[in-house]
């Protein structure tokens, strides 16, 4: 996940987790963000990521 979609969230954020979650779902798969968690990514959108993960 690019990590400009932790900055700025919102349905953006969850249409692409989503995305990528079904992309790798015919296996095991560890979601992983491009750079990490920046100093500007918002905490409640780290929540909201792991929300659409999770379903």
């Amino acid at each position: 996940l690019a990590p400009g979609h932790m900055v700025t969230g919102g349905q953006a954020l969850i249409d692409e987790t989503r995305r990528i979650v079904e992309a790798f779902s015919t296996g095991p798969h560890i979601f992983n963000l491009g750079h990490g968690i920046t100093p500007e990514a918002d905490p409640a959108n780290v929540e909201l990521m792991l929300r659409a993960i999770r379903g």
